[in-house]
């Protein structure tokens, strides 16, 4: 997307032209989104020109993709500091801009990367982001673990069964699954992935 950016910038660029350009090389958890920064920056135009297509229960991620200006967004803080400032500072600065994600929007907590490109003419009227989206996990609620649960947690992350868990920590398989089935209940969460994600 640079590349495309470079050889439109000075010339009559495009964020259609730009969009054209990395097309064909979206996968299926990246979104690319044109905003327009023609008004002032609470009714800038929001266009999802790629989605995040990674089928998903969480209800805010196809939410969020409905929506068409900035100010329709529910936190309004939170897009002013990595939205709108960042654009600010790209058109300003004339060039791309890269980073990490790691937000929590709407109890989903998303981690990636994102670069975004500025209009390079002198009209500055848009911007075009495109994000790669690496997890999606839902933010369970604040729960302290004592050390077995987070020694547990940590032995998962590694891959062992509850049978190694309890070889390691000299617990019993079945007592190492109770504390397992415990912390989801705790936190609010059916499966073990999102147990592991959230408390990361």
């Amino acid at each position: 997307m640079t590349d495309a950016w470079l050889e439109s910038s000075g010339i009559s660029g495009s964020a259609d032209g730009i969009c054209r350009s990395v097309q064909g090389l979206l996968s299926i958890n990246m979104v690319l989104i044109v905003i327009d920064t023609t008004k002032a920056p609470p009714d800038w135009r929001v266009d999802f020109v790629r989605k995040y297509r990674i089928p998903t229960s969480l209800a805010a991620v196809e939410t969020l993709q409905k929506i068409g200006n900035l100010c329709d967004f529910p936190e309004g803080a939170l897009i002013e500091q990595h939205v709108v400032e960042v654009c600010q500072k790209a058109i300003a600065d004339c060039r791309p801009i890269t980073g990490r994600i790691d937000q929590i929007i709407r109890d989903v907590r998303v981690l990636g990367r994102r670069i975004i490109v500025p209009d390079p003419t002198a009209k500055r009227a848009w911007c075009v982001i495109l994000g790669e989206v690496h997890s999606l996990s839902v933010v369970g609620r604040d729960t302290r673990f004592d050390d077995v649960d987070l020694s547990i947690l940590q032995l998962l992350r590694e891959g062992m069964s509850a049978r190694e868990i309890g070889r390691v920590i000299e617990l019993s398989p079945r007592t190492v699954e109770h504390r397992v089935e415990r912390m989801k209940a705790r936190v609010g969460v059916r499966a073990i992935a999102p147990l592991l994600a959230m408390k990361e």
